[in-house]
């Protein structure tokens, strides 16, 4: 039979906070959903459980119990993050770990493939140095839990819960099954309210369970303690369902054209390498090798794969630093030939709070930048060369908004919107349009030559009139659709009578 090992890192939330508070060892400590009085208590250690603390209880109801209670908020992204961790350092043991999607801080692994992994060892020692091995890779990570390695996930979930401590390795699977019923209820992950059900006949144990009748159980009880008794009693198929290791990011930038110019390939490459250091810095890691491979185009029609490997001399999240690495390397070894594509990925590995701070702290706009780029624009093309444009009260359209000189760049405030907006582009003079035929019907006008077509849909009209303090003005806009798709914003001069394209719809 197949070995499998499951690995329980009880009250995982805990664990975190002392990983980074290792002081905090010391004194009574919980984790609530809120860092204030009415906040629930989520988990709580021995320490604070010796004062009568409990899970569900208010935080200023635990203050009062435990003199000196530290209390912390573990988001569930720290949670996640620290499910991703501990998984990827199994996978190094098994390539098929599956987390605990409702409890983190456990997971099963697969032990198919130990012969490879330990192949001068029989079963039994075998399984021992499995173990160990799981073991140590979670202390390693600063973790501590049980390990227990039998043949069937539910035996060695609730020995392992049993346990809380300790490595455990059974050789048969009748073995493994006697130790699983003798495991107590109230150390395995069971609603309350069907506990103290149980409790109240006598049901104490999962040998006990099981020894009930299967149809009783779903008629009384429900469905989900059938499917535990299913899952004790081995009644139940539960196969693991492994996770999918995190894919290793790359970026890839397919050029229009053969490049052989050094400088505009940095570019191409700057561009992919900022994207996939944003993508390691999602998932905390950094870079220890950045490999870079580039594409080549030779003139008989032939192409061939150049890869180089860049590395710094510390992990890093830092571009500058990389892209100058690959500039020297790119400098010195030129390539031999035009480069079509570029594919860029890296060697990972966690990333240090400082190197993710200094990440987040840099912007991806960099406006110090952009503000040196618009003075050389003003001082090359004159002050009215860079201008922004701002709203103004009118009556026309295009007495509507101005156009002011940009002092400095500001950060973009995008506010959310449902649906996206509509712009509408506004010439800077409205253009004469041909003459309205009267042999065709609407959708024959053609307003602006064959290759957009002819109208085909025209709302309005919308009337813009007045001007008695200057002239008289009686304008009526519609927005005409043409075959093409295009929007066009056009009005009927009445006073003219002529017809004028004022802007367009994107």
């Amino acid at each position: 039979m197949t070995r499998v090992a499951c690995i329980d890192l009880p009250a995982l939330p805990l664990q975190l906070v002392w990983r980074e508070r290792p002081a905090w060892r010391q004194h009574p400590v919980v984790v609530v959903d809120e860092d204030r009085p009415q906040g629930t208590v989520l988990w709580a250690c021995e320490r604070a459980r010796a004062s009568r603390v409990l899970p569900g209880m208010r935080y200023a109801h635990a203050l009062s119990l435990a003199s000196g209670l530290y209390a912390t908020v573990v988001p569930p992204e720290q949670i996640a993050a620290a499910v991703d961790e501990i998984a990827g350092a199994l996978r190094r043991l098994s390539p098929s770990v599956e987390p605990a999607i409702e409890q983190p801080g456990t997971f099963w692994l697969d032990g198919d493939g130990l012969g490879r992994l330990f192949p001068d060892d029989d079963g039994a020692r075998r399984g021992q140095r499995w173990a160990d091995a799981i073991a140590a890779a979670a202390r390693a990570l600063g973790f501590a839990g049980a390990v227990v390695v039998g043949f069937t996930r539910f035996g060695t979930y609730a020995l392992a819960k049993a346990a809380r401590r300790g490595v455990s390795v059974y050789t048969s699977d009748g073995d493994e099954r006697a130790a699983a019923r003798m495991v107590p209820l109230a150390r395995l992950d069971v609603d309350p309210k069907l506990r103290d059900a149980l409790a109240r006949l006598a049901v104490t144990t999962v040998g006990q369970l099981v020894r009930l009748p299967g149809g009783g159980i779903l008629e009384r009880f429900g469905s989900e303690a059938h499917r535990l008794y299913q899952l004790a009693a081995g009644e139940r198929w539960d196969p693991l369902v492994p996770a999918p290791p995190p894919e290793a990011p790359d970026e890839q930038v397919l050029l229009d054209d053969l490049e052989t110019d050094v400088a505009r390939l940095l570019f191409s490459i700057k561009s992919a390498t900022d994207r996939l250091l944003a993508r390691l810095a999602a998932r905390r890691r950094a870079v220890t090798d950045l490999h870079v491979e580039l594409t080549l185009q030779h003139a008989v029609g032939r192409t061939s794969v150049r890869s180089d490997c860049i590395r710094p001399a510390a992990p890093t999240l830092d571009g500058r630093a990389l892209l100058r690495l690959v500039h020297l390397r790119l400098e010195g070894q030129p390539p031999v030939a035009g480069v079509i594509e570029v594919r860029v990925w890296a060697d990972d590995i966690e990333a240090t709070r400082e190197q993710l701070a200094l990440f987040t702290q840099r912007p991806r706009r960099d406006l110090r930048a952009a503000g040196e780029a618009l003075a050389q624009l003003r001082a090359e093309l004159g002050e009215d060369a860079v201008v922004k444009a701002v709203v103004r009260d009118g009556h026309l359209p295009e007495a509507r908004f101005g156009w002011e000189r940009l002092a400095q760049v500001a950060a973009p405030r995008p506010a959310p919107r449902q649906v996206r907006p509509l712009a509408r582009r506004v010439l800077a003079r409205p253009a004469v349009l041909p003459p309205q035929s009267t042999h065709v019907r609407d959708d024959g006008w053609l307003l602006s030559g064959l290759e957009h077509g002819a109208v085909v849909r025209i709302d309005g009209p919308y009337i813009v009139s007045g001007g008695w303090w200057a002239s008289d003005i009686h304008r009526e806009y519609h927005f005409a659709e043409t075959r093409r798709g295009d929007l066009l914003w056009v009005y009927f001069d009445r006073p003219r009578r002529r017809w004028y394209q004022h802007g367009a719809v994107e």
